[in-house]
Order: structure tokens, then C-alpha cells, then sequence
């Protein structure tokens, strides 16, 4: 069913809960995570040490894409080249245990045809 799930992982909260939910929806689909890290300015590491420790515990394929540009710009074309059937992607926290949706999944969402999980 997802053969291919991008998930854009910022290294907060968020972006470990995303990566979370891809590596068990590939998991139980038997699909590969495209872990896609974007700064703007900032140096980009392949797989923050919180995401490699999460990969490391299950079986699921695992490819990163470490890109310096927006990160709208470098999930939608990753998922677009790696023909994601799902886009994974964090909230952010807001009070009292709520989240709120910020920029970047409400870009992804407006750019892309495939399923977005927002978690």
C-alpha cells in the first residue's frame, strides 16, 4: 500500500514523531522511508543521532536525503522523484498538549497529489 513514504524530518519533537509514524507505516506495508532533512542556512546532517537511533530498532529501508534548501521545496521533490504514495511530517507543540500546523505542512500539502499524514 505505501511502497514509499517521505517523511520530512526536522530534529524537534515533531519531527521525531513523524519519523516514527513513516518507519511503522513502512514496517507493516513492507515500503522504504525517504528520511529528507532541509535547512535553509543551517549545515544538514544526513540523519540526526535521534532518527538514526529510531531507524536502528526495526527492519525498514531506510535512504536519506540531506538537502540545503527550503524544506518545502526539498520534500516535494524527493517525493516527487522517489514517487512517495505518502508525506509524513510533525506539528508543532502548542499549549496544553494541542499542536498547531506550521508553514511547511501546509506547503507540502498545497503541492502535492499524494496522501499527507500530519502527526
Amino acid at each position: 500500500m505505501f511502497e514509499n513514504v517521505v517523511v520530512g524530518a526536522a530534529d524537534t519533537e515533531g519531527g521525531a514523531r513523524a519519523v516514527s509514524w513513516a518507519l511503522e507505516v513502512a514496517r507493516t506495508s513492507g515500503g522504504t522511508v525517504h528520511l529528507v532533512t532541509a535547512f535553509r542556512r543551517e549545515p544538514v546532517e544526513a540523519m540526526p543521532a535521534r532518527f538514526r537511533e529510531l531507524a536502528a530498532r526495526t527492519s525498514v529501508r531506510v535512504r536519506t536525503h540531506p538537502e540545503r534548501a527550503d524544506p518545502v521545496e526539498a520534500i516535494t521533490r524527493v517525493a516527487a522523484e522517489e514517487g512517495a504514495d505518502l508525506i509524513v511530517l510533525g506539528a508543532r507543540a502548542a499549549n496544553q498538549g494541542s499542536r498547531r500546523l506550521s508553514s511547511v505542512p501546509q506547503g507540502v500539502m498545497d503541492s502535492v497529489e499524494c496522501a499527507v499524514l500530519v502527526v
